[in-house]
């Protein structure tokens, strides 16, 4: 009988809803009897707080674009997302109708230069000799100025495409690789992404792919606007499941108004491997000052939040207003650091609401 009477005294207080506090009176063999098992209020750190999606990112202060030199289909690709590349290191290989040409054109005036070269040649024995004028000598020397500044063009044109003279000059013996060109690496780094895949199309200038400096990367994250205010500028947050902290080094004053969130930028404090594209959990930490309630301790009913406290003499249930705190709460004073509170039993509690528990 003094099982029920103690069930039923939890269901009054449940079902009344009262905001005052509701004691009942618990020896150690009722606690023994009813299973519950207590857990301690705390203190709350910086991993204590609601948590979001970040992804990891490059610096953006260090961060550097390639982009084709010229249209054409990606036949393959040299390096992998992660592989550490050297300036002028192979990463792709293109097929461009527009290097094609260019080619061809450049072995036609290579051609055409080196004629005008030899009519030099001839050109200026036969004025030393005295056989043709010098505005005849002095018309060839404009065509071979003329040649060059073409040929010139066209080689620098090509060098974009990663073409030196003795790769052109190779083209007369290997035709099977007209039209077909290297994508190089700028400056050295870490290839950090890959936008395009094998047969797939680039347009003149488009970035296909980016490289990081080395240096450690940086935490992008979409947060919801109401909590802006606990996010500033020079804050060190703390990561879900992982020792790595980082600080915030952004955070977007205007609201996305399709989201409602912003966008918050942070730097790793300590050095890492995460790869750009990982995805990490950002904490945000709680707005209220308190202490940190177990998340297992929160009965709902209805719409209060119901805690059970251990005293000397039994249990006290309060109905607090708390503020989530990722998987836990956090509480006003209310409650102090040390506090014993519910964490088994509590839920099965809130069953005696449907009038499970009770004796025949």
């Amino acid at each position: 009988m003094r099982t029920a009477w103690l069930t039923y005294s939890v269901l009054l207080l449940l079902a009344g809803g009262s905001r005052a506090q509701e004691f009942i009176p618990l020896d150690d063999n009722d606690l023994a009897r009813l299973g519950l098992v207590f857990a301690p209020v705390t203190e709350p750190d910086r991993r204590s707080g609601s948590r979001f999606p970040a992804t990891v990112i490059n610096s953006p202060e260090s961060a550097s674009e390639v982009a084709v030199p010229y249209q054409g289909t990606l036949e393959r690709w040299h390096a992998a997302p992660g592989d550490r590349v050297m300036a002028g290191q192979s990463l792709a290989t293109l097929r461009s109708q527009e290097v094609l040409d260019l080619q061809n054109l450049w072995l036609t005036t290579s051609a055409e230069h080196e004629h005008a070269g030899f009519f030099l040649n001839r050109d200026t024995q036969l004025f030393e000799k005295g056989i043709i004028s010098g505005q005849r000598l002095q018309e060839t020397e404009h065509e071979l100025h003329r040649m060059t500044i073409e040929l010139n063009s066209l080689t620098g044109a090509l060098a974009r495409a990663g073409f030196d003279v003795p790769a052109l000059e190779a083209l007369v013996e290997n035709p099977e690789r007209l039209g077909v060109y290297t994508l190089r690496a700028p400056v050295s780094g870490i290839l950090t992404k890959r936008s395009l895949m094998a047969g797939q199309y680039a347009d003149k200038f488009q970035v296909v792919a980016a490289l990081g400096s080395g240096g450690d990367p940086w935490l992008r994250a979409s947060v919801p606007a109401r909590y802006a205010s606990r996010i500033e500028a020079g804050q060190v947050l703390s990561l879900a499941g992982v020792a790595e902290t980082v600080t915030v080094r952004f955070r977007e004053q205007a609201v996305h108004e399709t989201t409602q969130t912003l966008e918050v930028l942070a730097e790793f404090n300590e050095p890492m491997d995460y790869l750009p594209g990982q995805i990490l959990s950002l904490v945000i930490p709680a707005a209220a000052s308190g202490v940190l309630v177990p998340g297992d301790a929160v009965v709902h009913s209805g719409e209060d939040t119901i805690v059970f406290v251990r005293t000397s003499g039994g249990v006290e249930a309060r109905i607090l207003d708390l503020e989530p705190a990722g998987s836990n709460y956090v509480a006003g004073p209310s409650l102090r650091v040390g506090d014993q509170l519910v964490i088994q039993g509590a839920a099965v509690l809130k069953g005696v609401q449907l009038g499970l528990g009770r004796d025949e």
